[in-house]
């Protein structure tokens, strides 16, 4: 179930009826993913006063040809953007749940960026990744990332033990205890894009004491 409650200032839009989807899908020749129909059928497209935008059936075929998503993006289709130069990309396919990210100016999906494994969650979060908060849109999604510390959490040892136990952090409490107290302060390094993102997620808003890094990116 789409829960849309967390994205501020969200504007709506009526949803899309199944025929009107079906027909949209027959025009551009695809076939649009499950979580992105159900989204559709909820509400047609959406906007947010921070410039996210998820296309509505009356965009999504202008903005697929002006994106040229069949040239040089094929196999995906283009869902939103960021209103900032930033295209959102998923599959052609029923069960793809992943979100990418490209440049308008190179929408390789192979330079992709992956905001999130999980479409319904991210929009559940409160497209929480949407602005690339943790990372530089132009580092690869198989890139390996630290996640660094970067404030104290509010409540130190709760959250801490949370930290560790969601990050699977492999130091003792007491020393991440002491760490916490003197950031940047490295948690863990050497973790593929995906798989960081999908801990963030499951952090919630804890997750704002935290920084992503690319493995190679001095703290």
């Amino acid at each position: 179930m789409i829960d849309l409650s967390k994205i501020k200032n969200i504007k709506l839009n009526p949803p899309a009826s199944s025929d009107v989807i079906e027909a949209v899908e027959d025009e551009l020749m695809v076939k649009f993913p499950n979580v992105y129909k159900e989204l559709l059928k909820k509400t047609n497209g959406f906007q947010t006063d921070e410039g996210v935008v998820i296309y509505g059936t009356e965009d999504l075929i202008e903005r697929n040809l002006t994106w040229e998503v069949e040239e040089y993006a094929k196999g995906f289709v283009a869902i939103g953007d960021n209103s900032g130069g930033t295209v959102y990309l998923m599959a052609e396919e029923l069960g793809a749940t992943e979100l990418l990210a490209v440049d308008s100016g190179d929408m390789n999906p192979d330079n992709a960026t992956m905001i999130t494994p999980d479409f319904i969650q991210w929009l559940s979060s409160g497209c929480r990744h949407a602005g690339q908060d943790f990372v530089n849109d132009k580092q690869s999604f198989t890139q390996l990332h630290d996640i660094i510390l970067i404030n104290k959490p509010s409540n130190d040892i709760k959250d801490v033990l949370q930290i560790k136990k969601i990050l699977g952090v492999n130091m003792s409490t007491s020393e991440l205890l002491k760490g916490v107290k003197t950031p940047p302060f490295v948690l863990i390094r050497g973790v593929p894009y995906g798989k960081a993102i999908k801990w963030l997620e499951e952090l919630g808003d804890l997750s704002k004491v935290l920084k992503l890094l690319p493995s190679n990116v001095d703290v």
